[in-house]
């Protein structure tokens, strides 16, 4: 008996749910009660696990446990395997409802609550969308559920800071259009009555709203200024939300850099008016990702077409 069919043999899924709870978990005690499961148990099946598979998947340490190199590649397909099951379920489910396949897309919430609208917005105009599951955070996590199959097409910033993170074996990045960022603050600032573009050697000195390191825009900023042999901003605030920044930058507590497309409808209201930059940041290309299997077929296609029109 060869390896994968000792395995196929052996192996169950509630084992694969174990050594992924386990990773999430980062101890046997927190792992168990996520399972239902005494902490002997899970020691227990750790090991009849580890012996299936004939090595070490978790470093045993004083405060918990940390995946071993070849943890980590069980885990990831463990992840995967489970999310197949559960996207089997889902398609039985909808199968005997006669319901549409549901779409699952993710995305930072900046794109999720201005460019997803839009796109899905023309898919209705242009027939019967599919049920859509809207995942929105990290893009480390959101990658990771990519990963998984939990997630079908992302939309996201096609950057290093974004997607250096992800395995890219299996999946398309395809560009579908640019986001311009833009400085921005309230009526009341003194830089709202200004015309003329402004150095970035006086812009340092004001009070800035900006997200922490080493986010994308945080770091366009400084590169920005690093090319002009400027020192770094300390910003007055530091907040990773999008819509907080834009709040604070309404209520006159400083500047702050965002894309274009999340200020719009508070540029077009009065709110918020961009600052003319004396050195603008590049325009940041916008891409989606998913699997090569789903590029030309189902709802992941029909969501590229629907982009690639409005978003070009």
């Amino acid at each position: 008996m060869n390896d994968t069919q000792r395995l196929m043999a052996s192996l169950r899924m509630r084992q694969l749910e174990l050594v992924s709870t386990l990773a999430d978990a980062g101890t046997m005690r927190a792992a168990g009660l996520a399972l239902c499961l005494s902490t002997a148990a899970v020691s227990k099946g750790l090991r009849e696990i580890e012996s299936l598979f004939g090595v070490a998947l978790f470093h045993r340490l004083p405060r918990g446990v940390v995946a071993t190199s070849a943890g980590e590649l069980v885990i990831a397909r463990a992840r995967l395997l489970l999310s197949e099951v559960g996207q089997l379920a889902d398609a039985l489910r909808e199968n005997r409802s006669g319901a549409n396949p549901t779409l699952k897309i993710g995305g930072p919430p900046f794109l999720a609550w201005t460019w997803v609208p839009a796109i899905l917005q023309h898919l209705q105009a242009e027939g019967h969308p599919p049920p859509v599951r809207i995942t929105e955070g990290r893009l480390v996590d959101i990658c990771r559920k990519l990963e998984a199959g939990d997630i079908d097409v992302l939309i996201t910033m096609n950057t290093p800071s974004e997607l250096g993170a992800l395995k890219p074996d299996g999946f398309v990045i395809e560009q579908v259009g640019s986001e311009p960022w833009i400085a921005v603050c309230a009526p009341g600032h003194p830089l709202a009555r200004r015309r003329e573009p402004m150095p970035w050697a006086d812009l340092r000195t004001e009070a800035w709203i900006l997200p922490p390191r080493p986010t994308h825009a945080r770091m366009m900023v400084e590169q920005l200024l690093l090319q002009q042999g400027l020192p770094p901003i300390a910003p007055a605030i530091e907040s990773t939300n999008a819509i907080t920044n834009l709040e604070l930058a309404e209520r006159s507590l400083g500047l702050t850099l965002l894309a274009r497309c999340a200020c719009a409808d508070r540029l077009a209201r009065g709110t918020l008016v961009e600052v003319p930059l004396a050195t603008a940041p590049a325009p940041v290309p916008i891409a989606l990702v998913y699997r090569f299997s789903a590029a030309h077929h189902g709802a992941v296609a029909a969501f590229r077409a629907a982009a690639q029109k409005i978003m070009a």
